[in-house]
């Protein structure tokens, strides 16, 4: 029996968007799938509950108090029927065969349906919908939970709207609703961590959408505070587990990728540096961090520039 997929769109006065996010889901060549509309409080004068409401019974529409994208992609979750969880933001579009083309990557490579995570390629746009030429570094192929621990950390994270995610990652799991920025990448590590492996295409079924309304612009001054709290509990989180020795430099090289010196310190204060670095190795990671951040600063400063 083919799988039930559900696609959940969480959204917040996002009328001017919307109708073309849905439009995208209800187009897929795998015609298997509910759409579940989560209203999370809008308060444009319910110009976004009429453009939801226009559509029927071929979605599901709920309403809530807002609580933010992960509340409202945890009551999507909590409401879903289906196998698998796919999440596109009301801005974002979904090409024709996103659930089609991961489902029959499932089966090609004979990928476990149930502890098995599908990530597809993305291509960004702009307000109008033009392409937006961004460098994009590629990665395919089996990442092993323990591999993508380290790719999330060290590398690169991943669109939200890209995965295609089995209903058994969240018997135990929610994004953390504390989290209004870093709640994606948090998820996914903590899939990493309970042993979901990740396997990655480079197709761009995705076209995420660069405008300077988005929620994630607005907070983006909370990202440095969620992400060293976060890691400074992950740090004490993964000393209880037996692989602690390999998680934990892990966990400290991102903290000089990312400049959390703070969160560095407080916890090597305790600890010996020679635990988890050569002396001539924690030199180079010093060095190295600091001209990331600067790089990495830079670059995103003048992305926002250019689509605030």
């Amino acid at each position: 029996m083919k799988p039930l997929v559900s696609i959940i769109i969480p959204v917040y006065n996002g009328s001017n968007y919307l109708a073309e996010c849905i439009d995208s889901a209800l187009a897929q060549t795998y015609t298997h799938i509910e759409i579940i509309v989560v209203n999370d409080g809008s308060t444009d004068g319910g110009k976004t509950a009429a453009v939801a409401k226009t559509y029927g019974d071929r979605i599901r529409y709920i309403e809530q108090v807002n609580g933010g994208v992960s509340s409202a992609l945890n009551r999507g979750i909590d409401e879903m029927r289906g196998d698998f969880f796919s999440w596109l933001s009301h801005d974002d579009l979904y090409a024709p065969r996103k659930i089609e083309a991961q489902l029959e990557t499932l089966e090609r490579e004979r990928l476990d349906p149930s502890r098995t995570i599908l990530v597809t390629g993305t291509r960004f746009i702009d307000e109008h919908g033009a392409p937006i030429r961004r460098y994009q570094r590629k990665f395919t192929g089996l990442y092993e939970a323990g591999d993508m621990f380290r790719h999330l950390m060290l590398t690169s994270s991943l669109n939200g709207c890209a995965l295609l995610i089995p209903r058994e990652a969240f018997a135990a799991r929610r994004f953390s609703e504390e989290d209004r920025f870093i709640q994606d990448w948090i998820c996914w590590i903590g899939f990493a961590l309970e042993g979901f492996d990740y396997y990655l295409t480079d197709e761009p079924l995705v076209l995420s959408r660069i405008h300077g309304a988005q929620q994630t612009k607005k907070i983006a001054h909370r990202a440095e505070l969620e992400s060293d709290r976060y890691l400074s509990q992950l740090l004490l989180d993964v000393e209880r587990r037996p692989d602690a020795g390999t998680l934990i430099p892990i966990i400290l090289r991102h903290t000089f990728k990312e400049d959390a010196a703070a969160v560095r310190e407080a916890y090597l204060a305790t600890r010996d540096v020679r635990d988890y670095f050569s002396p001539f190795e924690h030199g180079r990671l010093r060095f190295n961090g600091l001209l990331i951040s600067n790089l990495l600063s830079l670059y995103r400063g003048v992305t926002n520039l250019i689509y605030r």
